[in-house]
């Protein structure tokens, strides 16, 4: 008598993605309202230590952009970032986030230029710091690193995929669609906070800009590595070069 094979376990159901663009609202709405509580706490004299507000000021757009996915991922999704918003590399990405970067910073320099005279008036101005562990994390890390893994993992990771499957048209109408919403909202959490008319449009026609293109590469691709090696590439070309200064 031939003895049966034991069957194989069952494989677990796969979980059922819950997110979209409720959790797109809660992280941008989240991160507008704290740059405008910052800021108020800025003009009113609350806020004085030098480092302080620049910690907060990346930490007021961070914490809401990067908890949402967060959440999204590990309470309402399939809990890999890789599955649910793309966050993978392939060698080709080198090549489209060199290309990206290097393109739209050089159309973000022509918006500066037209709007200031010059390149670069628009952004920070970086004195002579001492060059220490707080210099190296809030002037090179931060704005260069951390920056575009969690502004990519919201933009064009979660904001971009919930914009597309929330869209009832076609696959390529909802991706050209959650391309030019994602481009947008990017903008406008980059022009929160700006301090005159001049950089309202110059910064939000060059975040557009960039914004689009790193969109764009994320939809054919399927994967955040080109947008995030673009972004490191986007920021680091003003920033590098204002710390060597």
């Amino acid at each position: 008598m031939t003895q049966a094979t034991p069957a194989a376990p069952a494989s677990p159901p796969a979980r059922r993605v819950r997110w979209g663009l409720d959790d797109v609202a809660v992280g941008a709405v989240g991160a507008i309202l704290l740059v405008l509580a910052a800021d108020w706490a800025l003009s009113r004299g609350y806020l004085t230590d030098p480092r302080l507000v620049e910690v907060l000021s990346y930490l007021v757009v961070w914490v809401p952009l990067l908890g949402s996915v967060l959440v999204a991922c590990y309470l309402r999704g399939s809990r890999s970032l890789a599955r649910d918003f793309g966050l993978r590399f392939h060698p080709l990405d080198l090549l489209w986030g060199l290309t990206i970067g290097l393109l739209t910073r050089v159309v973000a320099s022509l918006f500066e230029i037209a709007g200031y005279g010059q390149m670069g008036t628009g952004g920070a101005t970086l004195d002579a710091p001492a060059h220490d562990a707080w210099w190296i994390v809030l002037s090179l890390v931060a704005p260069v690193l951390l920056a575009p893994l969690i502004e990519e993992l919201f933009f064009r990771g979660l904001l971009l995929r919930a914009v597309a499957a929330a869209t009832d048209a076609r696959r390529p109408v909802a991706l050209g669609l959650a391309c030019v919403v994602s481009a947008l909202v990017f903008a406008l959490l980059h022009v929160v906070d700006a301090g005159s008319p001049t950089a309202l449009w110059v910064i939000g026609a060059g975040t557009f800009v960039f914004g689009l293109a790193a969109a764009s590469v994320t939809a054919v691709t399927g994967r955040l590595g080109g947008a995030m090696i673009a972004h490191v590439v986007f920021n680091g070309l003003v920033v590098v070069p204002a710390l060597l200064g």
